[in-house]
Order: structure tokens, then C-alpha cells, then sequence
């Protein structure tokens, strides 16, 4: 329950960092800390790498397959992370968009009829 509350109420990355997760359902509420929690993730990652490669104690293969393991995991939540960000980008526009075309009416012309030539002359006036 405190860790959940850590979570929701995040308001940078390292608070975020420093919350555990024990759920893999909760989810960052505040918009500047997913931002956040996206930047954070890249710097995880550079953090582990070290001249273009992860680090791992040298001769020990289980050091390599625990880095990669964690770099892999690491990747797969961010981009978790920016599908659902784009996703809701996505949804948010086109909510807008369908609002906007909701308020269109189709205005009855037939009455108003006028010619391509009234129009012309009358703009040329």
C-alpha cells in the first residue's frame, strides 16, 4: 500500500526510482512523471552501458546474462511506456477531432440557392 502510494503520487524520477514495485499493474499518474519515468529509463540504460557495450564483471557469464536480462527488461517497460503515452496521444486528438465534427450541422442550402455567377459578382463588388 505504500509503495502504490509512492507510485501514484511521483512527481520526478527519482521518487520513482526509488519506489519499489510489487505490482506490475500500477501505474504513474502524474504526466510530468511519466515523462520522467521515460527519462529515466534512457539514463538507466546509458548507466549500464560503458563504451557501447553493458557492463558485466569480466569472466563471469552469469554477470553477462543478469546485465542483458535487465537491459532487455529495462527496454521492453519503456517502451511499454511510450506505446501507451503515444496511445493516449492518439486517443486525445482524435476524441477532439470527433468533438469538433459533432458540432457540424449540414445548414439547408436549398433556400439560399444562389449561382456561381451571383457569387462572383457579388465578391467583385
Amino acid at each position: 500500500l505504500i509503495i502504490t502510494k509512492i507510485i501514484e503520487e511521483a512527481k520526478d524520477a527519482a521518487s520513482i526510482a526509488a519506489a519499489k514495485q510489487t505490482d506490475d499493474k500500477k501505474e504513474i499518474k502524474d504526466e510530468s512523471a511519466k515523462k520522467d519515468a521515460v527519462i529515466a529509463a534512457g539514463i538507466a540504460l546509458r548507466a549500464m552501458a560503458k563504451d557501447g557495450k553493458f557492463t558485466a564483471k569480466n569472466n563471469e557469464e552469469k554477470s553477462a546474462h543478469a546485465v542483458n536480462g535487465a537491459a532487455a527488461s529495462a527496454v521492453g517497460k519503456t517502451l511499454s511506456t511510450l506505446i501507451i503515452a503515444i496511445r493516449n496521444t492518439v486517443d486525445t486528438g482524435l476524441k477532439t477531432i470527433s468533438d469538433a465534427l459533432a458540432t457540424v450541422t449540414q445548414e439547408d442550402k436549398s433556400a439560399e440557392a444562389t449561382t456561381p455567377a451571383d457569387t462572383t459578382a457579388s465578391g467583385q463588388q
